[in-house]
């Protein structure tokens, strides 16, 4: 792997919820949580299971390419097994994650690389996971009747840059279009003007 290849690490309880969930509502939230995440090498999601031979939702994350890890019941038990495969993708070169979760147990990701933090909108996330982040990207929470919704990014050191070229491109187009109008408009043999100066 490349370093700046990513890795999503999807907490699914921390985002779907510890009790069986409807296969429409795991479909919806995936897809919103996989959207946000952008390009990846590949993604986990881990969730623990007592009976793992009656649980649905590995099946809907197969058919939506996403691989999963049953783990059993414990402390933090699918938070250490999504950490311990982020240690694998790093020692094979990889030095950029996202996480889907709000658990502070993630801020070990940053023994790793940078990392992302995915939650959903109004979703308490950790103090201490925030500070540790690149950046937090809220998701409106996906149910199956309405789908993936936009994502919206806290700002960050790059947008206010971005804001501002972008602006001044604007700037410079809107007066390249008003020196065209200006010259075209122009009855022939009277003085054009073109930045200010007369030719």
């Amino acid at each position: 792997m490349e370093a700046a290849q990513r890795v999503l690490l999807i907490d699914l309880e921390n985002m779907i919820g510890p009790v069986n969930p409807r296969p429409e509502l795991v479909r919806g939230r995936i897809t919103a949580l996989v959207r946000a995440a952008g390009p990846v090498h590949h993604a986990l999601a881990c969730y623990a299971r007592t009976e793992p031979e009656l649980d649905v939702i590995g099946n809907v994350l197969t058919e939506m390419n996403v691989p999963s890890r049953v783990v059993a019941p414990g402390p933090d038990a699918a938070e250490k097994a999504l950490l311990a495969h982020a240690r694998y993708a790093h020692d094979r070169g990889c030095r950029t994650f996202s996480v889907a979760s709000a658990d502070r147990s993630f801020t070990a990701l940053a023994e790793f690389g940078d990392f992302d933090v995915i939650a959903w909108t109004n979703q308490q996330v950790s103090t201490r996971l925030q500070a540790a982040a690149r950046q937090v990207l809220r998701v409106p929470r996906s149910g199956p009747a309405t789908g993936p919704a936009p994502v919206y990014r806290t700002p960050g050191p790059v947008l206010p840059l971005l804001s501002a070229l972008t602006t001044g491109i604007g700037i410079g187009l809107g007066h390249f279009l008003v020196e065209r109008l200006v010259n075209r408009v122009t009855p022939p043999g009277a003085p054009r003007r073109s930045g200010g100066r007369s030719r």
